[in-house]
């Protein structure tokens, strides 16, 4: 039996004539050398969230957040949806109290333009922004959202530890396996707000990882 088939890769495809591994059962085999996510690496549209210097963090709240995010990830490209993996926020600074829960939200005013806050760093999971282009991601804090008038928050991670030892791993607020079920079209944000005890003084700044891709938005 031959079978004609065509390899692509995102971006550019080719239609060089290759050997593809059957099994004995008459399917194709599945990958067995490719790690999870290797041709979104490889095409460079992979990206990630982090600090590049000292980063002010924001202090949790304690009652639940109507139109006030601490943080707004806003896609400020005019074609690419933000297809999101992971999402989290850390500490800072000071002593958390114990347990505490990151909820998001999709936003889609008021517009966030300019640069991003202070220390926050945007880059590429394959290779720095110098070397290959970056996001149209914006990262601003302390935002008011209008739109929606009430927007939906929904609880994407949870720490309920005791363990409060500032730069603990308590510390951590996140959800390491979204796999894209949340998505940021272009000219919305994701807004994201701590709820978590006072403590003494602890402040949050936000992490995450997504993938940038041309897609059908309905």
């Amino acid at each position: 039996m031959n079978l004609l088939g065509k390899i692509r890769r995102i971006a550019r495809s080719f239609g060089d004539e290759r050997t593809l591994r059957m099994t004995n059962f008459e399917s194709l085999a599945s990958a067995q050398v490719e790690p999870s996510g290797f041709e979104l690496n490889r095409a460079g549209l992979r990206y990630m969230l982090g600090n590049s210097a000292a980063i002010t963090g924001i202090a949790p709240v304690q009652a639940l957040p109507t139109t006030a995010a601490q943080w707004v990830l806003w896609n400020a490209d005019g074609t690419y949806t933000y297809y999101f993996e992971e999402l989290g926020v850390y500490l800072t600074s000071g002593t958390p109290g114990v347990g505490g829960m990151l909820l998001a939200c999709i936003l889609q005013a008021p517009a966030q333009t300019g640069n991003s806050v202070a220390g926050a760093s945007v880059s590429r999971t394959s290779r720095p922004v110098a070397s290959g282009g970056g996001s149209a991601m914006i990262v601003k804090s302390s935002v008011t959202i209008t739109t929606p008038a009430a927007p939906t928050w929904y609880p994407i991670a949870s720490n309920p530890s005791p363990n409060v030892t500032a730069f603990a791993s308590s510390t951590f607020l996140e959800h390491r396996n979204i796999q894209g079920r949340i998505s940021v079209p272009p000219g919305y944000g994701l807004g994201l707000a701590v709820v978590a005890p006072a403590g003494t003084t602890p402040l949050f700044a936000p992490f995450g990882k997504w993938c940038e891709l041309d897609s059908d938005n309905e």
